[in-house]
Order: structure tokens, then C-alpha cells, then sequence
């Protein structure tokens, strides 16, 4: 009888391990194929540089600004950017000159660019696994000359609180100018073509290198981006006046939304990452602006904001929601270079 019940057990275990075994793998699989699957629908960034002989998939902690141009700088290169089999493609340029070419930068405090060993080992394998995302976002200029930007709902997982152009993610198949146009739209009930646009176009105006949090000292990294800003310049028939009758800004996206002219961007670009605001007339800062903003039922009314929220940078220690983001900033100042 002991011999038949050891026999038993023996034969239990047998099962239980073989069981094991095809349910970790099981598990393993799935795990594996669902994580596929969610990279497969993503657009990631894919870099070639001078001494590489074909592109290849971006790892999430690889800077992209330091791979296309070791030498950079100031952070600040020139590259050239398509997308293509939905995939972008980001390469080192041939020449200085070639009018293909789009400038790239990241911040001197870019969380990737100032990575140690001892961070990269912190981060989570699932978040290492994502390579470089990638997301457009719309400069939206009127046809009276005025500059579109919205305020990320509080409540959102990354860069809560922060003023942005309309933007987010790149669907299978879309172009960049669609994506961007699109996400305008679902973020803002603008509905937007290239026939409004002058010479029918959506330029791309800047690569900007994102990352969250914006700082080490704010947390390691959870998400890496290439956002290519885009500039949609309007006829002149396309006012603010005309188009502010159209606005219905998604709660679950946006929280305020306003336009602002050339001199509010040149303050709002004037106010750099080092706490510095410089050259700003002592009325500034008592300024306020009109925007359109959601009441606690999640309705649209009209109000007042203090511009000097707008000025503000991020935070070594805290991420100060009300600002304009750095990646925007930059867009901005390239737009003002480039409209002079």
C-alpha cells in the first residue's frame, strides 16, 4: 500500500512539473506575443548614422541626437527624417547644405543623453523593450498670424499640466502632416486640410528629442520620443475670429486652449530652462491672456490666465504644471526664425 501511494505521488509530481512547465511557457508566450503585437502597432524610430551601412531599430536608451551627431553642439544637429513603411527613419545628412535637411535637438539635461550605467539597470525591462516612439505635433499659425497651443489635462500620465501644441501619436499607414492634422482635430475639433493651408502644404519645421519625466532628478525614464513639429501656416481668410466658433477641446486630452501672437511667443521663448527670463518689458509678468478653459462638468467657457505661468521651466525637484514645454519652445523659436 505504501509502495502504491509513493507511486502516487510520484506520478503528481511528474504532472505538476510538466504542467508548470507549459504554463510558464504558456505565460511566456503570450507575454511575448502581446508586447509584439503593441510594438508592431507603434511607429519607432529607426537611426543610421556615417558609420553604419543600414538603419536599425532605435533602443529606448540610446540618445538620438548623440548617435546622429556624436560631435553635436548644444545638443543641436542636422538630420534627415522620413517616414516610411510606417517606420521613421532618422539619418545622419550628407551635407551641411542639403535643403533636405531638418534640425534636431534635445536639451543639455535630456534624460537619455545623461543616462549612467547605474540608472539604465533601474529601468524596467518592459520599458527598455519600447524602443524610440514617435508623435507629430501641429504649429498651428492663423491666417491673421496668431499661434494655436493647448493645455494637457491635468489628470494625463505624462507631462500633466503643460502647454503644447496639438499632437500625439503616428497610425499605421498615415503620413506625418495626416497624423498631425488628425490628432489637431480629435484634441480640439479644429478640422484642418492642407487646401486651408498656404501653398497647400504642412511643413516639418523641427525634430525635438522628449523625454518623461524631462529630468533625472524628476525620476528615470518612462517614455522616449522623437516629435517631429510641423507647421501648418493658414490663408488669410482662416482668422482666429473664424476659427475659434469651431473649438470643442476633448477633456480627456485638453484642458485650456488659446492663441497667442507673435510678441506673447517671442516672451514665451525668451524664457529659458536655467530660470532666466530676459528682456521682458516689467509689464509682462502681470499680463494675462484669453483662453478657453473646462468647467468641472467638463464645458467650455471663456476666461483670463496669468501669462506668467507660461514662463515658467521645469523643475529640478518638481515639474511646474502651467509652463510651456521645452520641445515647444524651441518649435516656437524656430517658427520666429524662419517667419522673419
Amino acid at each position: 500500500m505504501v509502495h502504491v501511494i509513493k507511486h502516487f505521488l510520484h506520478r503528481c509530481t511528474i504532472y505538476q512539473s510538466i504542467y508548470r512547465n507549459i504554463y510558464t511557457s504558456s505565460v511566456k508566450d503570450f507575454r511575448y506575443n502581446k508586447m509584439a503585437v503593441a510594438t508592431g502597432d507603434r511607429v519607432l524610430v529607426h537611426l543610421k548614422n556615417k558609420e553604419s551601412e543600414s538603419f536599425r531599430l532605435g533602443n529606448f536608451t540610446e540618445c538620438i541626437i548623440d548617435y546622429i551627431e556624436p560631435e553635436n553642439i548644444d545638443g543641436i544637429c542636422q538630420g534627415l527624417v522620413e517616414l516610411k513603411d510606417n517606420k521613421l527613419y532618422i539619418s545622419q545628412t550628407t551635407s551641411s547644405t542639403n535643403k533636405s535637411n531638418i534640425k534636431m535637438i534635445h536639451p543639455s539635461f535630456c534624460p537619455i543623453h545623461n543616462l549612467t550605467d547605474e540608472i539604465k539597470t533601474s529601468i524596467p525591462s518592459d520599458v527598455l523593450s519600447r524602443g524610440i516612439d514617435c508623435g507629430a505635433a501641429v504649429i498651428l499659425e492663423s491666417g491673421d498670424g496668431k499661434i494655436f497651443l493647448t493645455r494637457r489635462g491635468d489628470h494625463l500620465r505624462t507631462f500633466p499640466g503643460i502647454w503644447v501644441p496639438p499632437g500625439g501619436h503616428i497610425e499605421k499607414n498615415e503620413t506625418l502632416h495626416d497624423a498631425g492634422l488628425r490628432e489637431l482635430q480629435e484634441e480640439t475639433g479644429l478640422t484642418i486640410t492642407t487646401n486651408m493651408c498656404q501653398n497647400q502644404t504642412v511643413d516639418m519645421l523641427l525634430v525635438w528629442e522628449s523625454v518623461f519625466p524631462p529630468k533625472l532628478t524628476l525620476g528615470v525614464p518612462k517614455r522616449h520620443h522623437a516629435v517631429v513639429y510641423l507647421h501648418a501656416k493658414l490663408k488669410p481668410n482662416f482668422t482666429v475670429d473664424k476659427l475659434m466658433s469651431t473649438v470643442n477641446i476633448d477633456p480627456s486630452e485638453v484642458g485650456a486652449c488659446a492663441w497667442f501672437d507673435k510678441t506673447m511667443v517671442e516672451y514665451i521663448v525668451s524664457a529659458k530652462e536655467d530660470g532666466a527670463v530676459k528682456n521682458l518689458p516689467e509689464n509682462v509678468l502681470s499680463k494675462t491672456f484669453s483662453a478657453i478653459c473646462l468647467d468641472d462638468s467638463k464645458k467650455q467657457y471663456n476666461t483670463m490666465l496669468p501669462f506668467c505661468d507660461l514662463l515658467k521651466t521645469a523643475g529640478d525637484d518638481k515639474d511646474e504644471k502651467g509652463r510651456v514645454s521645452t520641445g515647444t519652445k524651441y518649435a516656437l523659436q524656430e517658427w520666429l526664425h524662419k517667419s522673419t
